[in-house]
């Protein structure tokens, strides 16, 4: 479990680090971040059984960033 944790907190910067250097938009940017955000959430849950919904959360993130 240590593994995963620590690969997924790797990739994301690794990512992020790359967007970036590669001039993405701020707003790319901060929904790269919040779904990534999003996952870490869900996978959480998983390990304490606790359901939420994520499809109602990225709907609103959607909605609030005009995608």
């Amino acid at each position: 479990m240590r593994f995963s944790l620590c690969s997924f907190l790797a990739t994301p910067g690794a990512d992020l680090a790359m967007m970036l250097r590669s001039h993405k938009s701020l707003k790319e940017i901060g929904l790269f971040v919040t779904l990534s955000c999003f996952g870490c959430i869900v996978w959480i849950s998983i390990f304490v059984h606790h359901k939420i919904n994520p499809l109602r959360w990225l709907g609103w993130l959607l909605d609030r960033a005009g995608l």
